[in-house]
């Protein structure tokens, strides 16, 4: 039987612009988690360990998001629920747009099922995750890697999934604002309805924005990054993303776009020209009152790492 094991998860950028819950790209930002299985229940042992600043405050007991997926997967296991210790490092913001429950979740998915030696296929697996997440697009990236397309089948539970490799010459840049955002609030802001014109827009945009990945077409991508389905409304929430659009607006990006619901900014630029932009982007974030968080990252390609001891 499987005592230890460390699973390292990918954070995630979703929807990309047009791709609302339908698109997720990994990115080279992680969560740690490390399960051990005692060979009996020891008390004197902390349930949950938390590592790193950006978990202060987080639950260590029964009420911590980890363990609550355990017992979920392990309620006819009470024995090993009981003897699981749980330790968790983070370098995902949380609640800033970029993934930090579904990493969590997803790898908590799979260490549940790891753990109890009764492994589903990726598609079960990642319905699990998504019914626990809400949605499934951040959960696939984190689990794949790359950039991911994903959809409920239409005959089972599962979660139907394509991936593509993101051409490496794109960089991620991230605008980490110091508020938290809810993804409750960003989905309450959103029409019930919508026009056709801007239901066809966003089907032509996310077609266009896989065959720009594919074949690696920068203008074809810059076409694609434009949304007219959740971005529109939720730029009152997030002011940074028309602040950022106008300021780089002379600058040679690929496109600035919301990352997931808010409140983080996903800028996407060649390599070539990372590091203008990157100073760019820091002189802004620098005269801002709460000077928010610039993170430049690469995409994850790999996804979901699992280490067994």
């Amino acid at each position: 039987m499987i005592r230890r094991l460390t699973v390292n998860v990918p954070g995630s950028t979703a929807n990309l612009g047009p791709g609302f819950d339908a698109l997720a790209l990994a990115l080279s930002i992680y969560c740690k988690l490390n399960f051990e299985i005692l060979e009996e229940n020891d008390k004197t042992v902390p349930l949950i360990t938390l590592k790193g600043s950006l978990l202060h405050g987080l639950p260590k007991d029964q009420n911590n998001l980890i363990y609550t997926v355990l017992s979920n997967l392990w309620r006819n296991d009470p024995d090993l629920l009981q003897r699981v210790r749980i330790t968790i490092e983070s370098k995902i913001p949380l609640g800033k747009g970029l993934g930090s429950s579904a990493a969590a979740i997803m790898g908590s998915v799979w260490a549940a099922y790891a753990l109890s030696e009764r492994m589903l296929d990726r598609g079960e697996m990642l319905a699990n995750a998504s019914d626990m997440e809400g949605h499934s697009d951040n959960v696939s990236a984190s689990l794949l890697g790359g950039l991911v397309t994903c959809s409920r089948s239409s005959n089972t539970a599962a979660v139907v999934t394509q991936k593509l490799l993101w051409p490496k010459d794109w960089c991620p840049l991230v605008v980490v604002p110091a508020y938290v955002l809810s993804t409750k609030k960003a989905r309450a802001i959103l029409p019930k309805m919508v026009s056709r014109d801007d239901a066809v827009s966003n089907i032509q945009r996310v077609a266009l924005l896989m065959a720009a990945v594919a074949n690696k077409d920068e203008d074809a991508l810059k076409e694609a990054l434009h949304d007219k389905l959740h971005e529109p409304y939720r730029e009152s929430l997030v002011p940074e993303l028309p602040a950022l659009r106008k300021v780089l607006s002379d600058f040679p990006v690929l496109g600035c776009i919301l990352s997931g619901a808010g409140s983080s900014v996903l800028t996407l630029v060649n390599q070539r020209h990372r590091l203008q932009v990157l100073q760019s982007l820091q002189e802004w974030a620098d005269k801002r009152d709460e000077v928010p968080e610039i993170l430049d990252l690469q995409v994850d390609q790999e996804g979901l790492r699992v280490t067994y001891e």
